[in-house]
């Protein structure tokens, strides 16, 4: 059993490696690696899924069930919403694909450009809430991966850290626009195509990128080059994941102890 969830908490993070490498459409070659990886992160996805049925499954019969932790419902709720998110995100990928599908959004694929940029980073935000939500798990998984025994000392460095976390993820949700891009959500659905731009991606897929014919990098044909710094990439999204994820454990921490607080006034009553 501890083999097994070591095998899918790396299986997890590479998930999520992979996921923030999609939100710069220049990283290992341009838009031919976006949109393969896109694709992949969906079969990976649904693996994910599957690694997860038997959870899937039992919260699913005990879904109306009031002995159920109110946790565990919203947990569920979330990752109802994270699917739709991600498979809308992939679905609106293939709408505007101009490598592995280039004719197939052809009815109407401008108008899906802004949507597919916003609904992305929902999903990232939902990841992030994910992430925090099974904090506990992970952090207890590491523990006995590295062997840390509990201590004062382990537990200032980890607050430490988790500040630090806290702190980074901030910086880089204000430099990528992030709450204005999930905003325009809403934006996005209310427009024409003659509104959204008909070339490139919107947000920080190509933010400072300048684009040529059909929204691809100058000198790249076909989707290809590209020169954004990978690790540069995954840091500043995984800061976002991490922000939101340590934001959502100190959120949680804080309703659990409000709620033992007040259960500890009934009691006393």
């Amino acid at each position: 059993m501890k083999n097994k969830n070591f095998i899918k908490l790396t299986f997890d993070i590479f998930i999520v490696l992979l996921f923030t490498l999609l939100y710069n459409v220049r990283v290992f070659g341009g838009l031919a690696f976006h949109e393969i990886a896109g694709l992949g992160i969906g079969a990976l996805f649904i693996v994910h899924i599957l690694l997860n049925s038997q959870w899937v499954i039992k919260v699913t019969q005990r879904l109306f069930d009031h002995s159920l932790p109110g946790k565990t419902r919203f947990g569920y709720f979330l990752n109802i919403l994270l699917l739709f998110s991600m498979a809308f995100t992939i679905m609106s990928g293939l709408m505007i694909s101009k490598v592995l599908f280039p004719g197939f959004g052809g009815v109407n694929g401008r108008a899906f450009r802004g949507l597919h940029s916003s609904v992305s980073y929902l999903s990232l935000a939902l990841v992030g809430v994910h992430v925090g939500l099974h904090w506990q798990w992970i952090a207890g998984l590491m523990k006995k991966v590295f062997k840390v025994k509990s201590s004062s000392t382990v537990s200032v460095v980890a607050k430490i850290a988790l500040t630090l976390i806290l702190l980074l993820g901030g910086v880089q949700v204000l430099s990528t626009q992030f709450s204005s891009n999930i905003a325009l959500i809403t934006t996005n659905l209310s427009a024409n195509s003659e509104q959204i731009q008909p070339d490139g991606l919107t947000g920080q897929f190509d933010k400072n990128i300048p684009t040529g014919k059909d929204g691809r990098s100058p000198g790249h044909e076909d989707g290809k080059g590209g020169n954004a710094n990978s690790t540069g990439v995954i840091i500043t999204f995984l800061g976002v994941i991490g922000g939101i994820a340590v934001g959502t454990k100190y959120l949680e921490k804080q309703i659990m102890k409000k709620a033992l607080k007040s259960l500890t006034q009934e009691l006393e009553l």
